[in-house]
């Protein structure tokens, strides 16, 4: 019985080495493509769960704030780095990483939009 790559379908014979990552085989050629792509999403996922929270509630306007400058300078560093040369799963790993570090610094933005507005609405009384 023959086996296929998982990634090309290449046919597999019983004399290529056994290559396998998370109970998938792979060809020579992909195999290690496929192992940096995974230790790369395996990475990512931890950093991932770490910035889950975009801020805290209890956080200052100033903090907010300089959160925003440097989340924008690191966002401008990464989108300079990014290369659509080599489209493969790590990069479109990176732009969904890019986009969620801009959706971050979205709320932090919006986040202040609303303590601004709120402070500056009077409180309105009722009867």
């Amino acid at each position: 019985m023959a086996d296929f790559c998982s990634r090309c379908g290449k046919t597999l014979s019983l004399i290529d080495p056994l290559l396998e990552l998370k109970g998938l085989r792979f060809c020579e050629d992909c195999y290690p493509d496929v192992k940096r792509e995974h230790a790369a999403a395996s990475i990512s996922d931890k950093i991932d769960r770490k910035n889950r929270a975009a801020f805290a509630d209890d956080e200052s306007d100033e903090n907010l704030r300089g959160s925003i400058i440097k989340g924008k300078q690191a966002l401008a560093a990464k989108e300079n780095e990014f290369k659509w040369d080599n489209p493969s799963l790590s990069l479109i790993a990176s732009a969904l990483r890019i986009l969620t570090d801009q959706n971050k610094i979205i709320m932090k933005q919006n986040e202040l939009i609303l303590r601004e507005l709120e402070s500056r609405t009077p409180a309105v009384k009722s009867k």
